[in-house]
């Protein structure tokens, strides 16, 4: 493959050089004076109806790729949490990803906790035992994002209190001031 290279090189090295004819310079400026005239050609357009049609397709293609890929049909479901009392207008979207037993939960309008408070979230079964599930306090703006790394399984609610820090409590010390039902 190199020998073709060094072959096409010298090629271009063994071509004499001419001299265009000097009337072409003047042809060349003349015709970049006019005005050029375009053509437009119109596109194409496929008809809407077959363009949503393919949109669905790839959605379904995707949708079974991704059962077949985790293994079956559990898939991530999401619910809220709804503040009240002190914590009235937060709010929280929960994200369980249940094939990884993992939830993740985005905190919004919290507002500062008092000095040497933190928030701490819980798991509450059916029965009422509550499990601790992290800690937190929210950025400036009132929002933080936890991980729980752990499965929603067997739990019914999700809680947030209000408790000392920096480390919580290992049972609620307050009734809950967040909550929601657990999907």
């Amino acid at each position: 493959m190199a020998d073709q290279y060094d072959e096409l090189g010298m090629l271009a090295l063994s071509v004499r050089p001419v001299a265009p004819p000097p009337e072409l310079r003047d042809r060349i400026l003349a015709a970049s004076s006019e005005p050029q005239k375009f053509v437009l050609v119109p596109r194409r357009r496929l008809p809407v109806s077959l363009v949503a049609a393919a949109v669905v397709l790839i959605a379904v293609a995707a949708f079974f790729l991704g059962q077949s890929l985790r293994g079956g049909p559990a898939g991530p479901s999401t619910f809220a949490l709804t503040g009240h009392g002190t914590l009235a207008g937060a709010s929280a979207k929960v994200t369980d990803l249940t094939s990884d037993k993992v939830a993740v939960v985005e905190f919004n309008g919290l507002p500062a906790p008092a000095a040497g408070k933190v928030y701490e979230l819980w798991l509450i079964t059916p029965g009422g035992q509550a499990a601790p599930a992290g800690v937190f306090t929210p950025d400036s703006n009132g929002h933080v994002v936890v991980v729980v790394d752990r499965s929603l399984e067997g739990y019914s609610v999700m809680a947030v209190t209000i408790e000392d820090g920096p480390s919580g409590t290992s049972a609620p010390t307050q009734q809950p001031e967040m909550t929601g039902s657990i999907a």
